[in-house]
């Protein structure tokens, strides 16, 4: 392994692979890792944009990063990511995708140009009892037991955190402490979830530890995820070639299995009602999308609870029959196989009402009306391990 900082081997752009010109890509699923993928082969790979098809069951790009105007229903965000400034290989990407609404700018360009004009931060960064002041004060409360168990947690071996909860390698005083509520809030753990992923979260935002109290920490878009990153990425991969298919569900994939090799050979899909697939050479790449974090998800409104569905799920079964057919394929039930403990429900607000923005204010101390960035007023509830 070689590893190497600054911008003298950021910057050099890589060689053109021999033989590119007769290799063709598939994606299944048009999320953000495939947008992404299709993105780097063009532009680092030297793969012409019109050798490359993505393959997606839904009828728009973006996978869990939307966020659609549907009519009679209102404004719909299924999802999102919080953003901080050492995603290195999405700002890489982003470098290199023209703004949508900025002449001459990148889409890095205009989000870093906004969240130097408008920084987050939270005045008000937990609640408890309907919304009064939890009083976190900016500490973290770690005793000397909890710090403990933190360092020891941090220092452990993947192995050793494998398979166990995080209330089993915690105490009772670390999941007292302010800082177990910032970090719970911020990143969505429970008590049950997996220990090795604390330890994961812990190794990947140590850096940001000092920001956890404010949420200073965060980065945010101008507009939804969709539209401020989806959207212009899907706009220039279009402008490359690249082919999307939606209404086409990836049912399986063939593959041919030696010793040293597993190379897929047919992928099947059901596009827009009618049995179809494509055979593949090893001139095809085909890189998968698996499992999902919004798969069958349900949106609900004011009179109607979203509605849990727990299968079929496509993303989910096409792993689970890639899976059957080697060992190496991974195991998608550690992932997808417990919903009642990883199922998770969000709900957003509309401003039509008055009194909706006064008791928003009276809570996070920020009006919504003030045009700075809105989730600048993040500020979750002691008892919600979301915000």
């Amino acid at each position: 392994m070689y590893y190497s900082s600054g911008n003298y081997e950021a910057f050099a752009r890589p060689r053109k692979p021999a033989g590119v010109e007769r290799k063709t890509a598939w994606f299944v699923g048009a999320g953000l890792a495939s947008m992404a993928g299709a993105a780097f082969l063009i532009r680092d790979g030297g793969l012409p944009g019109e050798r490359i098809t993505v393959l997606e069951r839904l009828a728009l790009p973006g996978g869990a990063l939307d966020g659609i105007k549907e009519p009679r229903k209102g404004f719909v965000v299924r999802g999102g990511r919080e953003m901080e400034n050492h995603f290195e290989c999405l700002w890489d990407l982003f470098r290199s995708v023209p703004s949508i609404e900025t002449e001459g700018a990148s889409v890095l360009d205009e989000f870093y140009w906004l969240n130097k004009d408008d920084p987050n931060y939270s005045l008000q960064r937990a609640t408890h009892k309907q919304g009064q002041d939890a009083r976190t004060d900016g500490l973290f409360t770690l005793s000397n037991h909890a710090q403990r168990d933190l360092v020891k947690v941090f220092l452990a071996t993947r192995e050793e955190m494998e398979g166990r909860r995080i209330d089993e390698v915690f105490g009772e005083d670390f999941l007292a402490s302010n800082f177990w509520l910032y970090w719970r809030t911020m990143f969505a753990f429970e008590e049950w979830h997996s220990a090795l992923e604390m330890k994961l979260y812990l190794h990947r935002f140590i850096h940001h530890i000092g920001g956890l109290p404010d949420f200073s920490a965060l980065k945010f878009t101008k507009y939804n995820q969709y539209e401020s990153l989806v959207l212009p990425l899907y706009r220039w991969l279009l402008e490359q070639g690249v082919t999307f298919r939606f209404g086409t569900e990836v049912t399986d994939v063939d593959f041919e299995l030696g010793q040293e090799r597993k190379q897929a050979t047919r992928v099947h899909w059901i596009s827009d009602g009618e049995v179809g697939g494509v055979d593949l050479t090893e001139h095809d790449l085909l890189l998968t999308t698996i499992g999902s974090l919004t798969e069958n998800s349900d949106n609900g409104d004011h009179h109607t609870p979203a509605r849990l569905n727990e299968g079929p799920a496509p993303a989910w079964d096409l792993w689970r029959r890639i899976a059957a057919k080697h060992q190496d394929f991974g195991h998608p039930d550690v992932f997808g196989g417990h919903i009642p403990q990883t199922k998770w429900e969000s709900a957003t607000v509309t401003t039509l009402d008055r009194r909706i923005p006064d008791h928003i204010q009276r809570i996070a101390s920020v009006t919504p009306f003030s045009g700075r960035v809105v989730t600048g007023a993040l500020s979750p509830s002691r008892t919600r391990a979301g915000c």
